[in-house]
């Protein structure tokens, strides 16, 4: 299903790909929408639980599934060393998905020379050969699975969403850039993204963004390292700055607790206002946090959902 759902998008992805390097090409590019078996009406009532073909990635949708409801869709990125499973039951998501009503998709990364799975996102990860470097981008796999979840499931295309950590975290940022026309809102724990520019240029319609970073993060480093990655305050900036909101104004929010073993309200946040279409940007920083934080509270974890749930795009 994956090649064919391919082989149908490819010119309109490719319209897509090349509109986007247009900064003024936003109209053009706003003709592509996802759509799938929730538009024709041709969803199963009992769908299959894995996706991928040769690569497969693992489905979980509520128990009370009903293929005339629209549902959120979620995407789980690991990090570094582990797999989507560990990932979603870190972040507590198996929980969530009768309460909060998602369907939601755990694909693995491959893993690299180092025996570690990870997230192929950009030329310079993964301990690739130099050889094959140029080659190798995780972004049309997981435009496909999005496509195919589409066709497969009863999805609400205005709200698709990623939730990446570390790894899935810098994944994330590069597919909000790459994959606009098909992610509406996403997650990030502790990665960031590249420090040029440019290489966000197909960034083609606004994307919601939630950057949550440890101030004492010794893996993802909050102040970033020259050269490799923004530091967590500047990689939130850069997805503010590419939603159009006001970056002029960036706005403290209130004290917000997240994890259970540090003291109080431990996580302050900034927004920016006057998003493009209805888009949000925030920025949270966990004072004291590490790399891997924990354990959340039942709040936290709720937010992370939430964050999708909650910023639809406007417009589809």
């Amino acid at each position: 299903m994956l090649t064919q759902l391919r082989n149908c998008l490819c010119s309109i992805a490719a319209v897509t790909a090349l509109a986007g390097c247009d900064g003024n090409s936003s109209n053009a590019v706003d003709i592509f929408t996802l759509q799938g078996c929730a538009d024709t009406g041709t969803c199963a009532s009992n769908p299959p639980l894995v996706l991928g073909g040769e690569r497969p990635a693992m489905v979980q949708i509520p128990s009370d599934y009903d293929n005339s409801t629209r549902y959120p869709l979620v995407v789980v990125l690991h990090g570094r060393g582990v797999n989507g499973q560990i990932q979603a039951l870190y972040m507590g998501l198996f929980d969530r998905i009768d309460r909060q009503q998602f369907v939601m998709v755990y694909p693995d990364g491959l893993v690299a020379a180092d025996g570690r799975r990870q997230w192929r996102f950009t030329p310079t990860c993964c301990d690739t050969p130099p050889e094959e470097a140029n080659q190798i981008s995780d972004v049309p796999y997981l435009k496909d699975l999005i496509r195919e979840a589409a066709a497969t499931y009863s999805i609400d295309t205005s709200r698709v969403g990623l939730i990446g950590h570390s790894s899935g975290g810098f994944m994330s940022f590069t597919m909000a850039c790459e994959a606009s026309d098909l992610v509406t809102s996403m997650v990030n724990l502790a990665g960031s993204t590249f420090v040029d520019l440019d290489r966000c240029r197909p960034a083609s319609r606004p994307v919601s963004v939630l950057t949550i970073h440890g101030d004492q993060d010794d893996t993802v480093f909050y102040p970033g390292i020259a050269g490799a990655y923004l530091s967590a305050p500047a990689a939130a900036e850069r997805y503010a700055m590419l939603a159009s909101c006001d970056t002029t104004r960036p706005t403290p929010g209130p004290a917000i607790d997240l994890v259970g073993n540090l003291a109080g309200a431990e996580t302050s946040s900034t927004t920016w206002p006057g998003c493009r279409r209805g888009a949000a940007v925030e920025f949270w920083t966990i004072n004291d946090g590490p790399h891997i934080p924990g354990p959340w509270v039942d709040t936290g974890l709720d937010a992370f959902v939430d964050w999708i749930l909650e910023h639809p795009r406007a417009g589809g």
